[in-house]
């Protein structure tokens, strides 16, 4: 591999663009000016909303039945092990939750799915949305960095469907759709505002951002009346459940195994806490008017977390003998990848996280300013990564034996013996979490 390569296989290397649904099939003319005054959250609003049983939506839904709104209809996938109902109370349960079970009728568990034609509602749970829904809140996505057609299908076919169930509905619902900062595509060193992010016909890191920039283009071209939101990297801090913080801080323990990685210190990363994005999301949709259709959910410039503090800090809470090398991508040769990846297990352990680098070599941010100007003197508290990062690292508390256990099926180069002993494959480690369970909008 050339050194030309490893730059761009660490900084993202360019794709090309895969075909994706066209937009235009959901093109109605006579729709295209349609947009519903003073569509807002208040008391008597009914909400539909998807991917309750994930980090943000979940937060959402409780915060929703507090502001007291009518009903609030929770779309959940429907398994073997338990009934939706059982599976929200779950959701609830990681938040610490104990008020679930008092609800009551104001809120409603309906088995569905966003791939499915109709979502999936049966005949009575179609009649009760169709006929009562104003506000459809739309946070699931398939999220996998390597699952190309799951995203495609989740994010743009399920977009699809959310457009054609919302032209049944009698009450002109507003559609308001949890995308992603990172829509904006292979980008590097820039502060982003709205206007510049979201172009499916980018370059992309991975097809889970082009298809989410690809379904607010559909979601755009359909005409329907429309809020679009784009979290940064989202955090579960203050969420005692080791699911939703190894979702993403899972790869941060493995770390320790080197002694250098090819991240640039000086980079910048937009991350911010659940409770901040769920807020924010909140309080946009208790305003009477916002002055825009499109918001980003982020840190921007002024809370922005850098690479080079984040690695000192983890260096003192891993007590490691020696500080971690950050090394900008440019300067990662072939000899120096070769140096601190000589050992088998560790060319495995990076492999799992490899995807990772991209976004931690953008360097880019997100501006909030519309946010800022917006909630005023209601914009929410940006906790800092440092004030959070320790309690999420000792829920995903990655133990040294199967650290041990991956590092012996590494080097026997065995990846039938690495599942057995461990438990998973290897291409579990790689972002294949379930798109519900997953924290990265």
């Amino acid at each position: 591999m050339t050194t030309s390569n490893l730059y761009q296989q660490f900084c993202g290397a360019k794709r090309e663009p895969s075909r994706l649904e066209d937009a235009s099939t959901l093109q109605d003319p006579r729709r295209l000016k349609r947009r519903p005054e003073g569509k807002r959250l208040a008391r008597g609003t009914n909400v539909l909303i998807t991917g309750v049983t994930g980090l943000i939506g979940g937060e959402l839904v409780r915060r929703l039945v507090d502001c007291e709104v009518g009903k609030v209809f929770c779309l959940i996938r429907p398994n073997s092990e338990m009934d939706v109902r059982s599976r929200l109370a779950k959701r609830m349960q990681f938040s610490n939750d104990k008020c679930a079970a008092h609800w009551g009728e104001s809120l409603k568990s309906v088995p569905g799915d966003v791939v499915a034609p109709r979502f999936g509602l049966s005949d009575h749970d179609y009649t009760q949305v169709t006929e009562s829904v104003d506000i459809i809140i739309h946070c699931a996505s398939e999220l996998s960095f390597i699952r190309d057609a799951l995203c495609r299908e989740t994010n743009i076919t399920g977009m699809h469907n959310l457009i054609a169930l919302s032209r049944q509905c009698r009450r002109n619902p507003l559609i308001v759709h949890l995308s992603t900062a990172a829509s904006c595509g292979a980008v590097a060193h820039q502060c982003l505002r709205e206007s510049d992010g979201s172009d499916p016909d980018k370059d992309h890191h991975n097809e889970y951002t082009r298809s989410k920039a690809m379904a607010e283009r559909v979601l755009r071209d359909s005409g329907e009346s429309c809020l679009i939101l784009r979290p940064s990297i989202t955090l579960s801090a203050g969420i005692p459940a080791r699911k939703f913080a190894r979702a993403i801080a899972w790869f941060v323990p493995l770390l320790r195994e080197f002694e250098a990685v090819p991240i640039d210190p000086a980079s910048r990363v937009d991350i911010v806490p659940v409770s901040f994005v769920a807020e924010s999301i909140l309080r946009l949709l208790q305003k009477p008017q916002l002055q825009h259709d499109c918001y980003n959910i982020s840190a921007g410039p002024e809370a922005a977390t850098l690479c080079g503090p984040t690695s000192a800090f983890l260096d003192d809470f891993y007590k490691r003998p020696k500080p971690l090398k950050l090394i900008p991508p440019s300067e990662w040769t072939r000899d120096k990848h070769r140096q601190y990846l000589g050992a088998a297990h560790q060319r495995k352990l990076f492999s799992t996280f490899r995807y990772y680098l991209p976004f931690l070599n953008m360097d880019v941010v997100y501006d909030n300013a519309r946010l800022r100007t917006e909630l005023g003197d209601q914009f929410p508290k940006i906790s800092p990564v440092a004030e959070y990062m320790g309690n999420l690292l000792n829920l995903v508390a990655c133990e040294n034996s199967e650290v041990r256990n991956f590092r012996n099926c590494a080097a026997n180069d065995s990846s039938s013996e690495c599942q057995s002993r461990t438990g998973r494959k290897d291409r579990s480690l790689t972002m294949e979490n379930d798109h519900e369970h997953t924290s990265w909008l």
